[in-house]
């Protein structure tokens, strides 16, 4: 399975977004400022992130967008289907018909373990199990008050 770039800068824009849970929203400007990802690029992403139900935007000076649910309960399979669709090392596997030798084919089963398998790492890792992992790696520059 190959992660597009769309996926990819996906879960980057909704862990961004996590950080702020519950707290505020999120602007389109600063994930993009602060993920380096291109503005309209993201745009798109973030659309289709809101028609899954995933995040909502809130409009008016304050607004942004904020998850629909609390981090915890968002799966990156759910964002992963979002944005690149079902998970098929092999296309047999969701259309059998497509190949004459499905019923005699000794690596299908194989495809569909892998496939079953790729499906409940995504599912075993949500958006507060990535926050989490962030705290403990990331760096922090303190200040001292001059």
């Amino acid at each position: 399975m190959k992660i597009t770039t769309r996926c990819r800068y996906g879960i980057r824009a909704i862990v961004e977004i996590g950080r702020n849970y519950p707290i505020r929203p999120t602007t389109r400007r600063e994930i993009a400022a602060n993920q380096e990802l291109d503005d309209s690029y993201l745009e798109n992403i973030l659309l289709d992130l809101k028609s899954r139900d995933i995040v909502r935007s809130l409009r008016g000076v304050k607004g942004g967008f904020v998850l629909s649910r609390p981090p915890e309960s968002i799966t990156l399979l759910e964002i992963f289907e979002s944005l690149q669709g079902e998970i098929v090392p092999s296309e047999c596997i969701l259309v059998p018909s497509v190949c004459d030798r499905v019923d005699d084919c000794v690596t299908r089963p194989v495809w569909i373990r892998m496939q079953q398998a790729q499906k409940q790492v995504l599912q075993d890792v949500t958006i507060r199990d990535l926050l989490n992992e962030e705290l403990k790696t990331r760096t922090f520059d303190y200040q001292n008050p001059a």
